[in-house]
């Protein structure tokens, strides 16, 4: 039996999902923010909801590795700005 998939129904790679999921967040930004304010406000309470979100979904270990990880990216980010 031939099965057609289209677009939307195939499978996707997790790489593909989270381009989707940033581009997805990235839109809902530009439509919902109209200052830059508003954008680190945003930006804000989506660290605040991945969190809340790893710490549902993974283990405690898991949890302190990926909340490690990013710390260190998020330093290495602001780093060069700070004066």
């Amino acid at each position: 039996m031939l099965i057609c998939l289209n677009e939307k129904t195939k499978m996707r790679t997790p790489v593909e999902k989270l381009q989707e999921y940033f581009v997805e967040l990235v839109a809902f930004s530009d439509k919902s923010t109209q200052s830059s304010e508003d954008q680190v406000l945003l930006a804000g309470a989506m660290m605040g909801a991945a969190k809340m979100l790893y710490q549902n979904n993974l283990s405690l270990q898991e949890y302190n590795e990926i909340m490690d990880h990013n710390a260190k990216d998020l330093i290495n980010l602001i780093k060069p700005t700070i004066h």
